[in-house]
């Protein structure tokens, strides 16, 4: 009998042993089968989907099509679909779709009202001299989590109420998709947001390389998405009271016109943002562009503008105030990588500032921060390439700042490089570098390396310490007549031609604080030609 209990009792013990085990793997299949995405067909998943090159509108077979034209408080809806109900009550248009076909909604006329559609496949909103007004809530409020194409044609117009009626579903924006905006057609859309945002998707907004014209005017975020934001062409111009354009996920900009004027931040987003082409012009309060990642520009126009007031001690040029706001120009709290194109960052704080290392190895980059550094890198700072104007704001500021507090350095390694305001202390040059100590206010300069000419303009306000670095010794001349290719929001050209002038006598330099202006701490600070290493920056709080 003792035997048969002892068996019994080992049986159990395997067997609770094993329950667990049995348990775990019924929790991983179910999740494994919750969390695989289904193929594009029209069922679950379709909204994970980030294969912008199938974005194709014309690709697409479009199979039926429904004509919904407003007038006043009234709308005609004509073309009678299969598994589609229509309800139409005073302007305000619902549409539900089971249907499994790809259907062309035609949305036309002038008038107060709302569409709001329904379904579970892709489809497509072609708007046609559409002028739609809705006073509490979005103008066309799309719950279909499937790809929206939405054609812009003629002139358009939609605005949302500046306060929304009662309901469970989620709308923020006078053109609100739950599922992938994707926009298309030669026409004009011009959106007001006077409730939150002028057009938001909660998943990714998609400007092709076909897309019109668009104006946004937005109380809060002109675009608004989720999952990603795709500027392939297109003009998008942004008047908004908070972000210009804001993101969840990535931004990436490969073509377009984007003139953003906003509130709080220009472009903003969370897992990077990368700019390969277009134009891209941005004034905002606080920071022009932002990223909590990665930021990444290999072509492209970049020119950004903060006008908000500096968190900096810097006073030498124009840094007089102080403030929480810290507007960088540009900012990533990862790392800055520029390769290609042509970037001017202005502001009162760190025109470019980078969370981790910076690397400029090509095209042509002007920060000028008038109360703070011009490139700030948190990391180490690598100068190998292109063109660069770095200007700082004076004592205790830098034209180009590492983190040297932190171990880091600041690297010259190639490149036509011009600072004022001069060079972190214990810099590693390995390309040569020269200084022609003052400069004046308000003037042309034309440097000339080899067969390259770069011309610069000295800010609005004086001081010392121009350092110049470049391959061979430079020909530098002042208060020349320059012309040539403008970049820089006008304070440079390059390439560029000049002619008059006078000769500026430049010197060896050795390393070290190049700022003139002392009060870096350790006796090289601001001295002509300190030694490399020399001269503390004097444990200056970081972002």
């Amino acid at each position: 009998m003792q035997r048969f209990f002892v068996t019994i009792l080992m049986f159990m013990k395997k067997i609770f042993k094993i329950l667990p085990m049995v348990a775990l793997g019924a929790v991983l299949f179910a999740c494994t089968a919750r969390n695989t995405p289904s193929e594009d067909t029209g069922s679950a998943g379709d909204s994970q989907e980030t294969d912008i090159d199938g974005d194709d509108v014309d690709g697409k077979a479009w199979s039926d099509t429904m004509y919904i034209a407003w007038s006043g408080s009234s709308a005609v809806v004509t073309g009678t679909i299969d598994s589609v109900s229509v309800t139409n009550s005073n302007g305000y248009v619902t549409v539900s779709s089971s249907s499994g076909r790809r259907i062309v909604y035609m949305l036309s006329g002038n008038g107060v009202g709302q569409l709001t559609i329904y379904g579970s496949y892709q489809h497509n909103l072609t708007l046609s001299g559409l002028t739609l007004a809705c006073s509490d809530g979005p103008a066309i409020n799309n719950q279909c989590h499937k790809k929206c194409y939405v054609v812009v044609n003629g002139s358009n117009t939609l605005s949302d109420g500046a306060t929304y009626a009662e309901s469970d579903e989620d709308r923020k924006a006078a053109l609100f998709s739950e599922g992938q905006l994707i926009f298309s057609g030669s026409g004009t859309l011009a959106v007001t947001g006077n409730y939150k945002h002028a057009i938001a998707s909660d998943d990714y907004i998609h400007l092709t390389d076909n897309a019109g014209t668009f104006t946004l005017s937005a109380a809060s975020d002109g675009l608004h998405a989720n999952d990603g934001v795709y500027i392939k062409g297109g003009t998008l111009t942004v008047n908004a009271g908070n972000d210009g354009v804001q993101c969840d996920s990535v931004i990436l900009i490969s073509g377009g016109t984007m003139d953003i004027t906003a509130g709080d931040k220009g472009i903003v987003d969370s897992l990077g943002i990368t700019v390969s082409g277009g134009t891209v012009r941005v004034t905002s309060q606080y920071k022009c562009i932002k990223t909590k990642a990665d930021l990444l520009v290999s072509g492209g126009d970049i020119q950004v503008v903060c006008t908000g007031i500096s968190s900096g001690g810097g006073k030498g040029w124009g840094g007089n105030s102080s403030s929480s706001s810290s507007p960088e120009g540009i900012e990533a709290k990862g790392s800055i990588t520029i390769s290609g194109g042509t970037v001017y960052s202005q502001s009162s704080d760190d025109a470019i500032n980078a969370g981790g290392d910076l690397v400029i190895s090509g095209g042509s980059v002007c920060a000028y921060s008038t109360g703070n550094d011009g490139l700030d890198a948190n990391g180490d700072c690598y100068i190998k390439g292109g063109v660069v104007y770095a200007i700082g704001a004076g004592s205790p500021e830098v034209g180009i700042d590492a983190n040297s507090e932190g171990g880091k350095r600041l690297y010259v390694q190639g490149g036509i490089l011009v600072t004022l305001g001069g060079l972190e202390s214990g810099a590693e040059l390995s390309q040569s570098c020269w200084t022609a100590g003052s400069w004046s206010k308000n003037t042309w300069y034309g440097l000339t390396v080899g067969s390259d000419v770069f011309a610069f303009l000295t800010p609005s306000s004086g001081g010392s310490g121009m350092v110049v670095s470049c391959a061979s010794e430079p020909v530098l001349m002042a208060g020349v007549t320059a012309n040539g290719t403008a970049v820089f929001n006008g304070m440079g050209y390059f390439p560029a031609s000049f002619s008059g002038g006078s000769d500026v006598t430049v010197s060896s330099y050795s390393g070290g604080n190049q700022d003139g202006f002392g009060g870096f701490g350790g006796d090289q600070g601001g001295n002509q030609g300190g030694n490399p290493g020399g001269g503390g920056r004097g444990g200056r709080g970081r972002m």
